[in-house]
């Protein structure tokens, strides 16, 4: 084993841990949903990086010398044994948790530092295998910056603020969605027989044994900002009239503009 395959595993180890570690806590650092691949906060990634880095490129590779110039990984004995030795050089990571005064936190951390420690060890040997191959092996360094870079053009282009509809539903502020709910929440909606909370949606439902349908409609008042007009349009098929109650509506407010019979 050379020293540069111990710092390929380390870097290796150090990219894909903390880039894992900020994908989970990703709500931690602020940025809301975890499961999304786009809502991992890069910032959270080179946290964990910084704190990884001083235990893996100094203790870690320092230890997995020392350890080797004593076990040679040449077949599968002592390969069992490289390993173990590098999981009990993992196990004073454990001195991290004694300001927190607590035997959990402490035999976690000494857990994990083992669990590094191994996983430092597997991928040293396998990236030893690869590389006698040939030069090519070293390749594989760069799959942390590809997954990196991944995830930054995922999350900038979730960033992106969605397109503005033909009624000026856009956030923040009082949107045509939050008024047609408004007005329609005041007047029973499409559930109990009322009038739909989407616009360019039509309920049909009978009553008395007419047929009717009712939709909602929309539109920007001119001049005036989040300030919108509300129709409630309601058909009696079976009659062929059509009624229309428009309401003038800000937010939390409203007032009656209009009625037609046709």
């Amino acid at each position: 084993m050379s020293i540069g395959h111990k710092f390929g595993a380390g870097f290796l180890l150090v990219s894909m841990f903390s880039l894992c570690m900020g994908f989970y806590y990703s709500d931690f650092f602020g940025i809301g949903t975890v499961n999304q691949l786009g809502s991992i906060w890069m910032s959270g990634a080179f946290v964990f990086a910084i704190y990884m880095s001083p235990f893996i490129f100094i203790y870690g590779i320092l230890i997995s010398w020392l350890i080797t110039r004593k076990v040679q990984p040449v077949d599968s004995e002592k390969i069992g044994l490289y390993i173990a030795l590098h999981g009990l050089g993992g196990l004073p990571f454990a001195v991290l948790s004694l300001s927190s005064q607590s035997s959990a936190a402490f035999l976690f951390t000494a857990g994990l530092g083992a669990f590094l420690a191994i996983l430092f060890a597997l991928i040293e040997l396998g990236l030893s295998y690869i590389t006698k191959k040939g030069r090519i092996g070293w390749l594989v360094l760069s799959v942390p910056f590809i997954v990196y870079l991944t995830v930054y053009i995922i999350g900038q282009v979730q960033s992106v603020p969605p397109p503005i509809d033909e009624v000026g539903d856009v956030d923040p502020g009082y949107s045509a969605r939050e008024a047609v709910a408004f007005v329609t929440q005041q007047h029973g909606q499409e559930e109990n027989g009322g009038f739909p909370e989407k616009t360019n949606k039509v309920v049909e439902w009978e009553l008395f044994g007419e047929h009717l349908t009712r939709e909602t409609v929309i539109e920007n008042v001119p001049g005036e900002k989040e300030t919108y007009y509300v129709t409630l349009v309601e058909k009696n098929l079976d009659r062929q009239e059509v009624y229309k109650t428009t309401y003038l509506t800000k937010e939390n407010e409203m007032m009656l503009h209009n009625r037609v019979n046709e």
